[in-house]
């Protein structure tokens, strides 16, 4: 046994590079689908097979880990990846162990590297020269200009991480390994995360005046986009290759499980056998497209030949595998979690399984029922008559420079943001502070990619300047209210478009009776940076040089019915309240003219 200490180790069997293991191939030279896994093929962790060997490693751990608690079950755990690793590609036993250190007590306090350093070539930017701009900012524009989002570390990173916190097989069960938990509503997540990232990249694309991300729903069309991302381990992928057939699963197969879900979202009815399955909520239908665990194949959920098969996942592989001539030892990096968010098929894919989803979204879910809020006011306007559309005083911006000692050690935010914009400043409007702004800036900054040879490669990432919301909330009851604050942000020109609202921040807030309260809240604080993993770099998307129009809106809901019966996590379906369709003859703009809700238009500047 090694005498390094576990977290020594560790690092080490995470951080293990090899050159790629062989894929399962015929004689002839295809992606060979139903060959038995094995570790000393490359592992595919799209592929449900793999993916459910690599889970059985996983539990394998767990057991070890449980075996001998403490520092023994840990060294036994380790002992166990450095044999396994020796046996073929590095990635399987890898995976395992983030699985293993993601969900079992003994392994929570390991320390994992993030993907900057488990695998630096991984991360390198492709360095595609882009072609010069003919125009101004929002000129129509390539792939290429959205190289810097793609490829962001930070992203890829967060997109891998997900497929260890919620595997598609559900994770094995610390007191009972071989047993698989599927954490609550994780059909709701897969949704919700890849939503949001649709959002956020085309957002990203109309800075440069590209039309919103197209479906990939036609599986025999050439695809115009090719991807070379320069990555060890990876073949490019040239324009104009279509989706082929592999032995034993063909192209008819998958559009016929396209089919089938896109009818099952149009009807409501999923199919179990002869007995037709009422969806009844957006988990069932999400987990059978991905499909999971949860799906409504059952055990069959694995086999791309089921019912309703893996469309999801067999979708990645199948991408992958659209290789030039002479390449076939290798795949594209929609192969990998780790690397699949670099290519523009990734989005155009999940546009389509996000566009299975809205279709029942949109047909069976009545709109939510917004009246309803807790008893506070946020104002739309000071000055007296009708007031501006989207100009609420009470959503005050503030970049961090321009706050007074804000980066003084002990400096009280809140205590400063109640001094300043309430008491007598309560009725005051935003321009009457020097602190307040209308103008977020974003810019790119670079960072090192370090490898390990030693040498280091500077990589673009996006960043935005630090900035704090400010929120001004009228408590209209003589009693104390509970309130959960939720802040969104869209571009002016999708603002009537539910699907392109991205959330912010989520958090809790209680106001005493009858306060007027200033709520101060870090931008670094978001929820969506703190728990769902988002960058906090790409929290603002880029805007343009000359500024472009978004409009936020804070939203105010009533605590106790968010955690209903007691409930600690917040019960609301993810994606409130945009995941459902807007009452017929309402627009989204309508919903100011309550109490409860407010919006202020704003401006994104991009500094060159």
């Amino acid at each position: 046994m090694s005498e390094s200490t576990p977290h020594t180790r560790l690092r080490a069997l995470l951080c293990r590079e090899s050159a790629p293991a062989p894929l399962p191939l015929t004689p002839r030279g295809d992606l060979e689908l139903f060959a038995p896994p094995s570790p000393t093929h490359r592992f595919l962790p799209f592929l449900p097979a793999h993916h459910q060997l690599a889970l059985t490693l996983s539990a394998r751990f767990m057991e070890l880990a449980n075996a001998s608690p403490g520092e023994a079950g840990l060294a036994a755990v380790l002992d166990e990846a450095e044999r396994q690793v020796q046996l073929g590609d590095p990635e399987w036993v890898q995976y395992a162990l983030r699985v293993f250190i993601a969900h079992h007590p003994e392994g929570r306090g390991l320390p994992v590297p993030p993907l900057q350093e488990r695998a630096p070539n991984r991360v390198l930017p492709s360095l595609r020269t882009a072609p010069v701009r003919k125009g101004p900012s929002g000129t129509p524009g390539a792939e290429i200009w959205l190289d810097y989002f793609r490829e962001d570390t930070a992203l890829n990173d967060s997109l891998d991480a997900w497929r260890v916190l919620y595997p598609a097989g559900g994770h094995p069960d610390p007191a009972q390994p071989q047993r698989r938990l599927l954490p609550e509503r994780r059909g709701e997540l897969f949704w919700h995360t890849h939503q949001q990232l649709l959002a956020r990249y085309d957002t990203e694309r109309l800075a440069f005046g590209m039309p919103r991300v197209e479906p990939l729903s036609d599986y025999a069309s050439p695809l115009n986009e090719g991807y070379d991302a320069q990555l060890p381990g990876f073949a490019p992928r040239p324009p104009g290759l279509s989706p082929r057939d592999l032995p034993g699963y063909g192209i008819t197969d998958h559009a016929m499980r396209r089919d089938r879900l896109f009818i099952a979202a149009s009807s409501g009815l999923l199919w179990q056998g002869e007995t037709p399955v009422l969806i009844e909520s957006l988990e069932q239908l999400a987990d059978t497209a991905e499909s999971n665990g949860g799906s409504v194949d059952g055990e069959a959920w694995a086999d791309p030949l089921g019912h309703y098969g893996s469309l999801y996942s067999l979708g990645h592989v199948l991408l992958a595998g659209l290789t030039p001539p002479g390449k076939t030892g290798l795949l594209g990096v929609m192969a990998s979690p780790a690397t699949a968010a670099r290519d523009p098929l990734f989005y155009r894919w999940h546009r389509h399984v996000d566009d299975i989803l809205d279709a029942w979204q949109s047909t069976h879910q009545p709109p939510h029922d917004l009246s309803e809020g807790p008893r506070v006011l946020m104002r739309k306007w000071l000055g007296e008559g009708l007031s501006p559309a989207h100009q609420s005083p009470d959503i005050i911006l503030c970049p961090l420079r321009d706050i007074p000692g804000a980066t003084a050690p002990g400096f009280d935010g809140q205590r400063w943001a109640t001094a300043t914009f309430g008491g007598d400043s309560w009725n005051s409007p935003p321009p009457a502070f020097r602190s307040s702004t209308v103008i977020l800036n974003t810019r790119m900054v670079q960072h090192p990619v370090r490898l390990p040879d030693g040498r280091e490669v500077l990589k673009p990432h996006l960043d935005h300047d630090a900035f704090h919301f400010l929120l001004r909330v009228e408590n209209l009851l003589p009693r104390e209210q509970k309130v959960t604050v939720r802040i969104y942000l869209a571009a002016d020109a999708f603002a009537e478009d539910r699907r392109m609202w991205m959330e912010l921040d989520r958090f809790v807030h209680t106001l005493r009776p009858s306060e007027r309260a200033v709520i101060f809240r870090p931008a670094h604080h978001a929820s969506v940076v703190r728990e769902r993993g988002w960058p906090l770099h790409l929290l603002l998307p880029r805007g343009r040089t000359e500024g472009l129009l978004f409009r936020l809106m804070v939203m105010l809901t009533d605590w106790e019915q968010d955690h209903a019966g007691g409930d600690p996590t917040d019960t609301r379906e993810l994606g409130y309240p945009f995941n459902r369709p807007m009452p017929t003859g309402q627009r989204i703009a309508d919903l100011v003219t309550m109490p409860h809700i407010a919006t202020r238009n704003i401006w994104i500047q991009h500094i060159a």
